[in-house]
């Protein structure tokens, strides 16, 4: 090391600071990480160690080309759920130009590097191009936007749709990292070697790109930093310790010894290694966050690495690559794509009328470009529009298509969307105390699936409490004939924070009082270790249609492994085989003047080792009260009356139009009629196809119901 070169320096630097306003200041995975792979697998850290001992005979020689410019094609993959980490594509572009000037050392703040070190930072003259053709050939503008929770769990499994990294450097950008209080990581080239490939590229938190939308300035070295390891740069401490802990080095002759600054602590005067012999806090492959630098011999190791058959580093660059990439052109004169068309409502569900915001979320062009858009609305509030994003109202109940069209000087793109927005009904399906069992009575119920994927609610025959039906969360699938490392076999094994609703029908509780809720259910756990099983069902209510929830029920089922109905089932296909393999919960609930149409809604998490999960007997119980507070609404006769005639039902005068439903003592529905207002009284007969019982009559006119009793003889 070149210790003689920066002795007697200490004395001129203090302590300062690069924190421009930005996210909690995170460091870098890849030592725990590459630790952890190479302990799996040693034949990696002897392909790692080959290719040190290769560049470092590169730097002694220096027989290296230092000379050519080495671009590299890359491709951003964000991982969303329409969060802030669904970051623009201006924030991408961002961030491209900053690596850019890192990798070129065009940098403006290199005029901050101490004199100590400028005679050693380097132009790697290595530069990234976003990739204009996807891996069919397709245009794109190298950034690609997937729904999906994995950005939840930020691990290797979250990197989806790995465009071949041979041709392509991927970078997947998620919402959280799998380690807490990490920012990113990336693996070495010998770390992504055969059956670990899908293991190449960079993981990195969305507040770590660019400078910009959820970016910072001081944020924004972060995936500089990544690409670095990606191309065969361990931190300036080196491998075998962790920053701020001991003194180590990285092998190079012109990065100091040094232990590290602390996470975000810009010491420019640290010299805890070698007294007298300052420490490159400024370089790339500290963590600081004031880095401004690579050094020369940092540039000859990235440079080797590039050369390299190892991950395929050496294909990267080729005029053929560059070509079928679409990454041959100069910076600032990407080509142009069609806009990929991409939305998301404000709420999933709404009531008929209530105003819903459809999110625009068009990507896919370069900077510049202006698309125009065309919506259009399944019985909606306009049923047309060409706003950037709409705000729409719908007349109807049930599931609403939604397409949006979006267009450019380059084409068009389509989206269309059957299952994305609910839309309920002015009035409830059911009045309480009701019971559903889903062997009938039940065809109001709602499964929604965000990601439109295998395990999601649907109604099962046979395989409820005492052979009856119910519904199923099919978390369980048989991936053994999946493709290794496929995004199937990832997704199925990763469905950890994947979250599934099921939405009761309406119930107009307002003249039922002691209400208590129950249900049964039967689940059975995946694995024997407690501490993996994190799954959870909460059961929340609405008065609003879904817009609002409010939380009355939680099952964690880690914390309580008893309630795991069927103790542990492995990954076999669980499907409870007896009563004991179910239990029921109930509790309490206290209606008001507004629950004239309440929902509840089951909401299921999922884990890892996740397995079915079954749900039967919802039951809404306590005691129907009779309305006489607006006793001049309805009269009712013959009351009792004869199976299979019909009640006459004398409506006063009324200037609102109002319903009238004919409900079993469970409260299901059999009959609605709907009443036009008049200026004076009238009748409207009412069948009585029933079977001899007690039943009620609801006449509903707005915020006001009469309940009659009705005896059928």
């Amino acid at each position: 090391m070149r210790k003689k070169l920066l002795f007697g320096v200490v004395a001129s630097f203090g302590l300062t600071s690069s924190v421009f306003g930005q996210a909690p200041l995170k460091p870098c995975g890849t030592d725990e990480h590459i630790r952890r792979l190479y302990a799996e697998n040693p034949e990696l850290l002897a392909e790692h160690q080959m290719l040190l001992k290769n560049s470092a005979h590169t730097e002694i020689t220096k027989s290296g080309d230092t000379t050519t410019v080495y671009i590299i094609p890359i491709v951003f993959h964000i991982i969303h759920q329409y969060g802030s980490e669904n970051i623009s594509d201006a924030q991408v572009y961002d961030q491209m130009r900053i690596l850019n000037e890192d990798f070129r050392k065009l940098n403006a703040d290199t005029t901050d590097i101490v004199p100590e070190f400028q005679a050693f930072a380097g132009d790697a003259k290595i530069e990234f191009r976003l990739a204009t053709r996807d891996p069919l050939g397709n245009c794109t503008n190298g950034i690609e936007h997937i729904y999906s929770h994995l950005t939840n769990n930020g691990d290797d499994f979250s990197k989806l749709n790995q465009w071949n990294r041979s041709k392509y450097l991927n970078i997947w950008v998620t919402r959280q990292i799998g380690e807490a209080g990490v920012a990113g990581y990336a693996f070495y080239p010998s770390g992504a070697e055969g059956s670990s490939f899908f293991r190449d590229g960079v993981i990195i938190l969305h507040p770590y790109i660019g400078s910009i939308g959820t970016g910072s300035p001081g944020n924004s070295r972060a995936l500089t930093h990544e690409i670095g390891h990606w191309l065969n740069l361990s931190h300036t401490w080196g491998d075998n310790n962790d920053n701020n802990v001991g003194c180590g080095d990285d092998g190079l002759d012109d990065t100091p010894e040094t232990q590290g600054s602390p996470t975000g602590n810009c010491n420019l005067g640290l010299n805890e290694c070698n007294p007298g012999i300052i420490e490159n806090v400024q370089n790339y492959m500290d963590y600081s966050y004031c880095s401004r630098m690579f050094s020369l011999d940092q540039i000859d190791r990235m440079r080797t690495a590039i050369i390299s058959p190892t991950s395929n580093r050496d294909n990267l660059w080729t005029a053929e690559n560059l070509d079928s990439t679409g990454a041959d052109y100069a910076i600032g004169s990407m080509p142009s794509c069609a806009p990929k068309a991409d939305f998301f409502p404000n709420k999933s569900n709404t009531c008929v009328g209530d105003n819903v915001t459809f999110n625009n979320y068009t990507h896919g062009m370069v900077a510049g470009d202006v698309a125009t858009y065309s919506w259009t609305f399944q019985d909606g509030t306009p049923a047309t529009s060409t706003a950037t994003s709409p705000s729409v109202s719908f007349n109807t109940p049930g599931w609403k298509t939604v397409t949006l069209t979006a267009t450019n000087a380059n084409g068009s793109d389509t989206k269309t969307e059957t299952s994305l927005i609910y839309v309920h009904g002015e009035w409830a399906e059911f009045t309480g105390p009701t019971v559903q069992n889903f062997d009938s009575g039940s065809d109001f119920w709602i499964s929604q699936n965000p990601e439109e994927n295998y395990n999601k609610f649907q109604k099962t025959f046979g395989n409820g409490r005492n052979g009856t039906n119910c519904y199923v969360l099919i978390n369980n699938r048989d991936i053994s004939n999946a493709i290794p490392f496929s995004d199937e076999a990832f997704y199925y094994d990763r469905l950890g924070e994947t979250v599934d609703n099921l939405i009761t029908p309406s119930f107009d509780l307002r003249s039922t009082t002691g209400v208590q809720i129950s249900f049964d259910f039967s689940y059975g756990a995946g694995t024997l270790t407690t501490t993996d099983i994190s799954e959870q069902l909460i059961v929340y209510s609405s008065r609003d249609c879904g817009n609002t929830w409010t939380q009355r029920k939680v099952i964690n089922f880690g914390s309580n492994p008893s309630i795991v109905t069927a103790g542990y089932v492995g990954f076999a296909n669980f499907i409870p085989s007896n009563d004991d393999q179910w239990k029921t919960v109930s509790f309490n609930y206290t209606p008001n003047s507004t629950d004239a149409q309440t929902r509840f809604k089951f909401e299921f998490t999922a884990s890892d080792f996740s397995n079915n999960l079954f749900i039967d007997n919802f039951n809404i119980s306590g005691t129907l009260g009779l309305e006489e507070n607006i006793t001049s609404l309805i009269e009712v006769s013959p009351n009792p009356v004869q199976t299979g005639s019909s009640v006459n039902v004398t409506i006063p005068s009324t200037e609102e139009n109002l319903t009238i439903e004919l409900v079993d003592i469970n409260g299901s529905l059999i009959s609605r009629v709907n009443v036009s207002a008049t200026s004076g009284a009238q009748t409207v007969a009412i069948p009585m196809n029933v079977a001899q019982g007690i039943y009620f009559l609801n006449a509903i006119k707005g915020n006001e119901k009469t309940t009659r009793r009705v005896v059928v003889q």
